[in-house]
């Protein structure tokens, strides 16, 4: 469950991630008047920018029209699921899944022998 679906019944604004990949690591200052930086990366010249919901694709147009910006992106976490019963499935086939590959590991190594 997204925490906007969780605050949708209360007086809290709303919110959502803009990804914003930049052209030089320097300009990620020039975005503050924009919204709330709260994360970067200087490796992958990109940054998360918090803004309103209401506002995010107004934002996103005007971000990307920026010349020291090259994508503009907003944040896919409504899509994702955190639903326990989902989350247990995912990890049970991911265990599956190194278990299984742990036993073919281990026959290619008795093989071996």
């Amino acid at each position: 469950m997204s925490i906007n679906k969780e605050i949708e019944g209360t007086h809290l604004i709303k919110r959502v991630a803009l990804i914003i990949y930049l052209k030089s690591v320097s300009d990620q200052y020039k975005l503050r008047r924009y919204g709330d930086i709260v994360y970067f990366s200087k490796k992958m010249k990109y940054c998360m920018l918090y803004v309103n919901r209401r506002e995010a694709k107004e934002m996103q147009r005007q971000i990307a029209s920026l010349d020291f910006v090259t994508y503009v992106e907003i944040s896919a976490e409504d899509e994702v699921n955190l639903n326990s019963g989902h989350i247990e499935k995912q990890i049970t086939e991911m265990a599956k899944a190194a278990e299984e590959k742990l036993q073919l590991e281990q026959e290619k190594n008795e093989d071996q022998m």
